[in-house]
């Protein structure tokens, strides 16, 4: 008996990796989340370049729009702003968070006063009173860990940093957080797809 022909229709390309987008305003940052890559096939991070020195908040959403032009961003894709307050006038990150929030998959995740407040939750529950400027926050680091910056050391301990920040922000429904806080939207949303557990 003859088989039935059947048409045969390819579908859209199914990825089954999460793909994070980070348009970061330091080198450091953009290091430390690209190291993701390394951990799990269940993550993607691209890194949206800087163009001539363009790190300031009033430049990222332009950032992201080239990087758009260049490869696309598909709807699902998840676009995350990371930046700190010590630089930047807050109307420019005010204005970049209102943009946000028209976007389900766009977030920001904010520093106070740098990154380095980050990674003190990775080895920290809490960061000492002593310690409150983004120049004492840089300096402390070698005294937690040799060299102050190793990315596989810091990257592996998210999820226990994701626990400290969480806790150490005692407004967690503001996006612009206190003093030596790490604003939790990109801890809550997406630890879990970039830990891989």
């Amino acid at each position: 008996m003859p088989r039935k022909n059947r048409e045969y229709k390819k579908g859209a390309p199914h990825r089954d990796s999460r793909k994070f987008i980070i348009v970061a305003e330091g080198v450091r940052e953009d290091e430390y989340f690209r190291y993701f890559n390394k951990l799990t096939p269940r993550v993607k991070v691209e890194i949206v370049e800087r163009e001539g020195g363009k790190s300031a908040a009033k430049f990222l959403l332009e950032r992201v729009g080239h990087h758009d032009a260049k490869f696309g961003i598909e709807p699902e894709d998840l676009v995350w702003f990371v930046l700190d307050v010590d630089k930047w006038p807050k109307k420019e990150i005010n204005d970049l968070y209102q943009h946000c929030t028209t976007d389900a998959n766009w977030g920001i995740s904010i520093s106070n006063p740098c990154f380095e407040v980050w990674l003190h939750y990775h080895l920290l529950k809490s960061i000492p009173a002593s310690i409150v400027t983004a120049a004492q926050l840089k300096a402390n680091l070698p005294k937690l860990i040799p060299g102050g910056y190793n990315k596989e050391t810091f990257a592996q301990e998210i999820k226990v940093a994701a626990v400290n920040a969480e806790n150490a922000d005692m407004h967690k429904g503001h996006y612009f957080p206190e003093k030596k806080c790490y604003q939790d939207l990109f801890v809550s949303q997406s630890v879990t797809a970039i830990s891989g557990k």
